[in-house]
């Protein structure tokens, strides 16, 4: 097949794209045969064309958002059209998708087994029947936990709580952390070994820190958070609301322990080691894995120069928990946050933290660690956009 161009008619070369962009810019064109303007021609369209950008892009974001990006106008979804399949195979995953199956039924099933159990009657647990079952993770919905960072799908997501539960998450914030200025309760830094891995902050492995930016809590309306982050956040709720009725209740008897403004026996602050008037205090706190191999190094080392170590010293101590379980502590010095204040009103009607879970005050949030705000930061929020807008041309004229 022989196929005749007639090319009578030079056109200037100047005034046609690249013939590798042509496939990728949409033409309009208007009733009288000219060549209409394309306004989405800019140099964010034109960054889209470019494979590199917008495959680095495809990796921060799910399906269903590459697919809403391309429903912006026309010349963006000419420019994600021709790299489709690349980029449906680089979206966001779910960290589980790659998980051995075994391993997710297993888990499933402890977490399953303790959320379904109940408590009949002198104390006798009860399990309940449950499915088991363990779905194939999905593509459409990925996005980050709200509490750790980690990417999860909508099928590994906890089940959404109750409305009841969701004012149980509220913890009340010290002076110092209500008075803060909103931006130093909205950053948090995060700790990477020399791999670029995220380590604990404490972690002795630590080589770099970088800050980071969260926004506020929004758990009221939607609740986003990983299976490990979201297993036992209705038991903390429940002994941190008890604990409020019990210092409550037993205050006015005084003595070590009773009351809640007297010494480090008082409510902490929400943000715990992170509050802003944190202080150094000794506790006795459990060793982890990597202490206790360094113990276990410095027996070894005793034992071999002639020397005798029992387990126990001024700092370390071996206790008999629950079960006849031994554990290790150690005596650290940890931060600790403040103290935080109790209303007078509250101990009279022993309704505790209703200024937190109607807004009035700033508070923090126990599912998300995030701070929830108060009635005074939306309001200067609103303050801050009416001034911008009246300092405006438009406003001013």
């Amino acid at each position: 097949m022989v196929r005749m161009l007639d090319l009578e008619e030079d056109a200037d070369s100047d005034s046609h794209p690249p013939l590798r962009y042509q496939h990728a810019i949409v033409s309009a064109v208007a009733l009288n045969g000219s060549e209409r303007h394309n306004p989405n021609v800019n140099s964010f369209t034109a960054a889209l064309s470019c494979y590199p950008v917008v495959a680095s892009l495809a990796s921060y974001i799910d399906l269903t958002t590459l697919s809403d990006l391309a429903q912006t106008c026309r010349q963006i979804r000419a420019n994600l059209l021709q790299y489709r399949v690349m980029l449906i195979q680089k979206t966001l995953r779910c960290q589980n998708e790659l998980t051995d199956l075994g391993t997710r039924l297993g888990d499933a099933f402890m977490v399953s087994r303790d959320a379904w159990s109940t408590y009949g009657r002198h104390g006798v647990k009860v399990d309940r029947i449950t499915s088991g079952r363990v779905g194939a993770c999905a593509r459409d919905m990925v996005s980050e936990c709200r509490s750790c960072g980690e990417a999860i799908c909508r099928n590994c997501v906890i089940k959404a709580p109750p409305s009841s539960a969701v004012k149980l998450r509220h913890r009340r914030l010290c002076r110092t952390c209500l008075k803060a200025p909103l931006t130093e309760l909205t950053s948090t830094t995060c700790a990477f070994d020399e791999a670029g891995n995220h380590v604990s902050n404490q972690s002795v492995a630590a080589y770099e820190y970088r800050k980071y930016a969260r926004d506020p809590c929004n758990c009221s309306d939607v609740v986003w958070l990983c299976s490990p982050c979201g297993h036992a956040m209705r038991t903390q709720d429940t002994t941190y609301d008890r604990g409020w009725k019990w210092r409550g209740r037993y205050s006015h008897c005084g003595g070590i322990g009773a009351g809640l403004g007297e010494g480090n026996e008082g409510v902490e602050c929400g943000r715990t080691e992170n509050c802003l008037a944190a202080r150094m205090v000794q506790k006795d706190v459990e060793c982890d894995a990597d202490e206790l191999a360094a113990l276990e190094l410095e027996t070894a080392k005793a034992g071999s120069q002639g020397r005798h170590w029992n387990g126990s010293s001024y700092s370390t101590q071996e206790m008999v928990g629950i079960g006849g379980r031994v554990k290790t502590k150690v005596r650290k010095m940890v931060p600790v946050g403040a103290i935080v204040k109790e209303y007078e009103d509250e101990r009279i009607s022993e309704h505790f933290l209703e200024r937190e879970q109607t807004g009035t005050n700033r508070s923090w949030c126990s599912w998300c660690s995030r701070v929830v705000v108060g009635k005074k930061d939306l309001d200067s929020a609103t303050r801050s956009v009416e001034s911008v807008a009246s300092s405006s041309p438009a406003g001013s004229a």
